[in-house]
């Protein structure tokens, strides 16, 4: 993959919309004809690493109606892990309109496809879903570009945090303008949302490869002057992306005695020419000496950064674990009132004995308030009992008293709601009510008996 005028290979085996024998991409075709580069054919699909090492850049436009199996897009990845370069494109819709699994190979680069389309409702090239954008990262594929339109794309979701031992880079190229908004497609309907600054290109260095990536098929075509491939810059940067996906040991830079990122010298030559310093030099002193004077602070600012990120990212993916452990417990089926009465009817009618239900449905289902009413009510009725302690001085009238406990309607009243159990079953006191009695007043209905 050495080559000044590299080996350009275009997908067939996937149902590309980009092909060159159709004529609404001719200009493009033309294009890298007259560029020296050397066009090949897949037409086979991605069945090995061989196949695709013959070529220095795959060119993935719009995949249609097809998806890429798990074994092409392991090799595609450890393709661009060699040294590799490979243009992704999509287009409106993203993979729910074309029918395909494109995200599932994005997602191996930390981004994926968004299933939208985008538009701008102040930068705009006749129709609003044909944004203009003139605002680019510095880099060498926006080198010398001053304006781009984009026509009918989707936009980009590139994942924020990346660990540390992953050897990858992203640089966000292009982004949405501040009007920008979007018709996207939610697992249900269409929606439209605003999406101000949301990603639309990127370029990425993936270990020895490099991949560029974005949303509009439109920069290619040959129907359209006002958004097509000579429509603005359209041209230049799809130019500049392809020399740097493929020409990656040749440079431009100017030989300075030190080594120092292709991108960051071309902001730094557009900066000194801009702002009015000195000499490249003197941008490289003040530089170094704020980084100096502040390093700790920088440091810790970008460590910062990184772990915020990192919690975003964990919380993110605790809480698609908590959706998936709550839909597998939605699936567990529960019980209802009439179900647990069924089962007591069957038990009766086979041993012949009548069961008490301990559990009142309806107290399951008090408010908050009605159960502080309850808890009032028991303090008052415990306040008015205090002379219990009396019992001994007068026992007849104590009698009475503790006769009548077992009756009384309040206490039962009080006793069901407090515990959700019957006081009488069947003209009868039950045992639980005669214990809760006991436990309240240190009566039995035995004692009671007695006594008369």
């Amino acid at each position: 993959m050495t080559a000044k005028r590299g080996k350009i290979a275009l997908d067939y085996s996937h149902k590309n919309k980009l092909t060159m024998e159709s004529s609404s991409y001719s200009d493009f075709v033309q294009f890298l004809f007259n560029s020296g580069f050397r066009l090949g054919k897949i037409q086979a699909g991605f069945d090995s690493i061989e196949k695709l090492e013959n070529y220095d850049l795959i060119m993935l436009t719009t995949p249609r109606s097809a998806e890429f199996t798990e074994e092409e897009i392991n090799n595609v990845e450890e393709y661009v892990k060699e040294g590799g370069g490979l243009l992704i494109v999509s287009s409106a819709g993203g993979d729910y309109k074309n029918r395909t699994n494109l995200s599932q190979l994005t997602e191996r680069f930390k981004f994926s496809i968004v299933p939208d389309e985008v538009r701008d409702s102040m930068k705009y090239a006749n129709l609003q879903k044909r944004p203009i954008f003139s605002d680019f990262k510095p880099h060498s594929i926006t080198n010398g570009v001053k304006k781009v339109v984009f026509s009918s794309a989707c936009s980009l979701d590139v994942q924020e945090y990346i660990k540390k031992d992953q050897s990858i880079n992203i640089d966000v190229l292009i982004k949405a303008g501040l009007n920008a908004w979007h018709k996207m497609y939610d697992g249900e309907g269409w929606i439209e949302e605003d999406i101000p600054n949301s990603p639309l290109m990127v370029a990425i260095e993936y270990y020895q490869g490099r991949v560029v990536a974005f949303g509009a098929l439109s920069l290619f075509s040959s129907l359209g002057k006002e958004y097509g491939f000579y429509a603005h810059d359209n041209d230049v940067l799809i130019g500049n992306a392809i020399t740097w996906l493929i020409e990656k040991e040749s440079t431009e830079d100017k030989v300075l005695t030190l080594n120092i990122n292709r991108e960051l010298f071309q902001w730094s030559e557009k900066t000194v020419n801009e702002e009015q310093w000195g000499s490249f030099s003197d941008l490289v002193n003040v530089g170094l000496k704020h980084f100096k004077d502040n390093y700790r602070e920088i440091m810790n600012e970008l460590q910062a950064r990184q772990l915020e990120k990192k919690k975003a990212y964990e919380k993110e993916e605790k809480e698609k674990k908590r959706a998936a452990e709550e839909e597998i417990l939605n699936l567990i089926p529960k019980r209802k009132k009439e179900d647990l009465l069924d089962i007591i009817s069957t038990l009766e009618e086979i041993s012949g004995e009548k069961f008490e239900l301990s559990i009142d449905f309806d107290e399951l289902d008090l408010e908050e308030e009605e159960l502080e009413e309850i808890e009032k009510s028991k303090e008052k009725k415990e306040v008015t009992n205090e002379d219990s302690s009396n019992k001994e001085e007068n026992p007849a009238i104590e009698t009475q008293n503790h006769k009548g406990k077992f009756k009384d309607e309040q206490l039962i009243e009080q006793f069901e709601k407090q515990t959700g159990k019957h006081a009488i079953w069947q003209g009868n006191i039950t045992n639980q009510y005669k214990e809760w009695i006991k436990e309240k007043f240190g009566i039995e209905e035995e004692d009671i008996e007695n006594s008369n």
